[in-house]
Parts: structure tokens; C-alpha cells; sequence
């Protein structure tokens, strides 16, 4: 009998190349696994631990984070990115995991807030926040969701000089992202609706301003609506 490797042999040393042969890959492929999702100015290191610099998810701009790949996601065929980013330097700190790409996005333990571009919608959204947040899309479906966002919105008016902040937990809807948002005291609520495709609406309602406050917003865009003032907005990642 012909001496040679066992058979058994064969399967753990084909795992073993591929293993480090993913291993070998830049961090910046990886990525760009991500369908257009995510991007970034510069990408350092290999695909386990790495460095994005000005890293981008759609519109919103992320900053420098530490990311790399997820090996366990990998065996259900999956691609996820961690992305860690640590607190200082006037920057909240930041963590979450994201996979993206064959028609589905996956974010899951996002902890930590962003700032939001100025020109997305007519929303005065300075930040957003993330607490245990989790959502995935499937076929352009919001399949499951948790977890709370939190909104702050710049002041709407001089008469009202402190920004506001609403938050809310996170559902699917008719297979949309669905948040209903609310500041402590009642005053402001916002409805929070993201499609599958990217598509996005914010409805902003106030309650019980003094006509000095409400009489100017109402000529400033803002529409009469029971028991106060509503404003509705919305655009495409």
C-alpha cells in the first residue's frame, strides 16, 4: 500500500490555506464587501484588525475607527464588520457590528452616537444615538429590530435656545424600520420611518407652545395640526 497523507487530513489543511489566505487580505477589500455601504479616505491593515480613516456609512460620517472582520459570521456565509471607535478628542465613543451586501444590511450592538450631515433632509438633527440598537433588512425588508436611537434636534427656534432630545425603541412596521420618538416632557414627538431601499421619512410634532413660539415656525415651514404644530421631511441614504 502506497504510503500518503491520511484522508482525513485533507479537509483541515484546505480550512487551514483558506484561513490564512483570508488572513493575507487587506482590510480595505473587505470593506468593499459592504456593497457601497461603507467607505472611507485610507484603510490600513489586514483583514482581522485594521484602521479606517474618515470612514463613511451612506451619508453619515463615522470618523477613524478600528475594524476588521468577524470570523464566526463567516461559517454561515456571512460577511460582518466590527468597528470600534474609543471616546476623546470631542468624539463620542462608538461601537458596533455591520454586514452588508447581497440586497440585505445587518447592524447589530451599536452603542455610542454620530454626528448627522446637515444636508440630510430638512430635519435640524444634529446627532443620533445608539443604544443596543440592532436592525436587519432582508430583500429590501425590515425582518427584525431592537433596541433605542436617539435624535437631537438643533433649536427650532430663539425662543426655544436648548436643543432637543427624543428617543424611542426601534420596530419593523409593514416592513419598514419604524421609531416613534418623544422628549421627556411631552412637548416633541418624531416618528422615525427607513425603508429597505434607503428611503427615509421623519414627522416632527410640538405640542403646547405659546403662540409666540408656534406663530413663527407655522410661517417657517411647520403646518397647524391638532394639539400643535407638525413638520414632515424625508430623502434617501
Amino acid at each position: 500500500m502506497a504510503s500518503g497523507m491520511p484522508r482525513r487530513a485533507v479537509p483541515v489543511l484546505i480550512a487551514v490555506f483558506l484561513a490564512a489566505l483570508v488572513g493575507l487580505m487587506p482590510l480595505r477589500i473587505v470593506l468593499g464587501w459592504a456593497g457601497g455601504a461603507m467607505s472611507a479616505r485610507y484603510v490600513d491593515g489586514p483583514v482581522w484588525w485594521g484602521r479606517a480613516y474618515d470612514l463613511r456609512i451612506g451619508p453619515v460620517p463615522v470618523g477613524t475607527v478600528d475594524a476588521g472582520l468577524r470570523p464566526l459570521p463567516l461559517l454561515i456565509g456571512r460577511a460582518e464588520t466590527w468597528l470600534e471607535r474609543p471616546g476623546g478628542t470631542g468624539q463620542a465613543p462608538l461601537r458596533a457590528r455591520i454586514g452588508a451586501g447581497g440586497g440585505g444590511l445587518h447592524l447589530a450592538d451599536a452603542n455610542g452616537s454620530l454626528p448627522l450631515p446637515e444636508d440630510l433632509g430638512q430635519l435640524p438633527a444634529s446627532t443620533i444615538g445608539f443604544d443596543q440598537f440592532e436592525v436587519d433588512f432582508a430583500k429590501g425588508q425590515c425582518r427584525s429590530a431592537s433596541g433605542s436611537l436617539t435624535v437631537t434636534l438643533a433649536p427650532v427656534s430663539v425662543l426655544m435656545p436648548r436643543p432637543l432630545s427624543l428617543t424611542g425603541k426601534a420596530r419593523c412596521q409593514d416592513g419598514a424600520l419604524v421609531v416613534p420618538m418623544a422628549d421627556g416632557g411631552g412637548m416633541a414627538h418624531l416618528l422615525l420611518k427607513v425603508a429597505g431601499t434607503g428611503s427615509w421619512t421623519a414627522d416632527l410634532s410640538l405640542a403646547g407652545l405659546p403662540v409666540e413660539i408656534s406663530g413663527p415656525l407655522v410661517d417657517q415651514g411647520f403646518f397647524a395640526r391638532p394639539g400643535g404644530i407638525g413638520f414632515r421631511t424625508g430623502g434617501t441614504f
